[in-house]
């Protein structure tokens, strides 16, 4: 029986950052991964400047100095001079954190299927794995998280097409008639562009989301004919990450923000904080405590989304208004990344 101190499940940005930190810090780490290829995912994947200062390259994508946020009745420019955001392909992203995980001495192994967990092993392609440690960073659908005895009640849809061809600006829709609490997007990348929407689906189901968004397309004359259609849900609901010695982080954890679906940054944070706290019992998750402030924020916002369509669209309005003032733009940043 083969036998690992740790053993994390999935291999997306929480799992590749945890088992890199580990491994730098002499543990013995096996990443197991149900895909063949790392990095592709149903993601529009947007970077900020906190994920560069989790080792991330500043050259994995494409950089906006401006964002064009639109709502039915106004549009404005939101500009901090500096980069807000960096676009990246998730296969770009997945395969340089792949080699930096490598790097440190983590044995990762692709299309292996985990189909049991017990107490101290799992079993995978039918063969038993024992742990000391095991990792659940399998994504939204987790089944560690399952194992565990976790529902997953709080999502976010989102949907996307990606679209072959290069657009020019970065660009968020607002419109509470068509989005509900949730929103669209123009996300152009290096050899793409990602044009989609996302929404909790207690305020706007799957179905009637895709109508909304496709009116919007019509609407907009984006031509999707030889573009990829691409949907995913995105576990925003948070039910703790620490089961005695099995872990839960990025979206199999619920650390996605259920505002604005975004969750790379905070994947990459709680994978570093899991291990930092296994190397060292001691140690304080202040990184994770952050998380779940931000989180807290979002999702006190999206609450008020509940009430009616009207406030939504003076939410949305008020937004805008205030992005024109450069004094609030990267608080307003930090709200959004």
């Amino acid at each position: 029986m083969e036998s690992y101190e740790i053993v994390i499940v999935g291999a997306g940005p929480a799992g590749l950052k945890c088992a890199e930190v580990l491994a730098e810090a002499g543990k013995e780490v096996l990443v197991l991964e149900k895909n063949e290829v790392i990095g592709p995912k149903v993601c529009a994947g947007c970077l900020t400047a906190k994920d560069f200062t989790l080792g991330i390259s500043k050259n994995i994508g494409k950089s906006f100095k401006e964002i064009f946020v639109h709502t039915p009745h106004r549009t404005t420019i939101m500009e901090t001079g500096e980069t807000i955001i960096t676009t990246t392909d998730r296969k770009e992203l997945g395969q340089l954190m792949l080699k930096q995980a490598k790097r440190a001495g983590a044995v990762i192994k692709t299309k292996i299927k985990v189909s049991e967990i017990k107490k101290d092993s799992i079993i995978a392609n039918n063969k038993e794995i024992r742990f000391k440690y095991l990792i659940g960073a399998d994504g939204s659908s987790s089944m560690v998280r399952r194992s565990l005895g976790l529902k997953t009640k709080e999502i976010d849809i989102a949907i996307q097409y990606i679209i072959p061809k290069v657009y020019k600006r970065l660009e968020l829709f607002f419109d509470a008639d068509l989005f509900a609490s949730g929103f669209a997007w123009i996300l152009p990348n290096k050899k793409f562009t990602s044009i989609g929407a996302c929404v909790d689906p207690r305020y706007l189901n799957a179905k009637d989301l895709r109508v909304n968004f496709n009116k919007w397309l019509k609407k907009k004359k984006i031509d999707v004919s030889k573009a990829r259609f691409e949907a995913a849900p995105i576990n925003y609901n948070y039910e703790g990450y620490k089961f005695k010695n099995k872990y839960l982080i990025g979206d199999a954890a619920g650390f996605a923000s259920g505002l604005t679906g975004e969750g790379i940054y905070f994947a990459i944070l709680s994978g570093k904080e899991v291990a930092e706290q296994i190397i060292n019992k001691k140690y304080k998750p202040k990184g994770i405590e952050k998380i779940l402030r931000i989180k807290s924020h979002h999702e006190a916002l999206l609450k008020l989304f509940e009430f009616s369509k009207p406030l939504s669209a003076i939410e949305h309005e008020t937004l805008a208004i205030l992005l024109k003032s450069k004094l609030i733009d990267k608080e307003v940043v930090d709200i959004f990344g």
